[in-house]
């Protein structure tokens, strides 16, 4: 969902989901750089590390709107507020993930969702080549409450018996 449909761009959730609507999870790219400068400074050191050439103005290796790839205070800022904000829907979404590029965002993040009622966190590692990342995913969800969330909402199928 783009930004234009909400009344402020830096809403995550807010106009987006409903106060009674019920979604499974939420997945999220967030923007990873904190100014337009960070973002060549970033495609410079990136060309120098596998070309060994210096560039002074590189061609950016992804495209997008500035507003999916710069946020003020960067990927770290906008995971907080996005934190904060499913606060707000803690019983609206069975999980909650984002994308972490920077692990040097990693413990703060944590340690921001650890002073939430978070009732589970999970990091799950990822790579490519020397490209590492992570996602982080959390429930406000009691045990209970997953358990009745996964009965109420995925009833099981009754199993078709098909002739021999």
């Amino acid at each position: 969902m783009t930004a234009d449909c909400k009344k402020n761009p830096k809403d995550i959730f807010y106009g987006i989901l409903g106060k009674e609507e019920k979604i499974e999870f939420t997945v999220c790219n967030p923007p990873f750089h904190a100014s337009a400068e960070e973002a060549q400074k970033g495609a410079r050191r990136k060309v120098m590390n596998l070309s060994g050439k210096k560039v002074k103005t590189p061609e950016l290796n992804f495209s997008g709107i500035n507003s999916e790839l710069i946020c003020e205070g960067g990927e770290y800022k906008f995971i907080q507020n996005m934190i904060r904000e499913s606060e707000k829907y803690s019983k609206n979404c069975l999980w909650f993930s984002t994308l972490v590029s920077k692990q040097s965002n990693l413990r703060r993040i944590h340690d921001q969702l650890e002073s939430t009622e978070a009732i589970q966190i999970k990091t799950i590692p990822m790579g490519t080549g020397n490209k590492s990342s992570r996602i982080i995913a959390w429930t406000f969800l009691s045990k209970e409450e997953r358990k009745e969330w996964r009965e109420t909402r995925w009833p099981t199928q009754k199993t078709i018996t098909r002739p021999e």
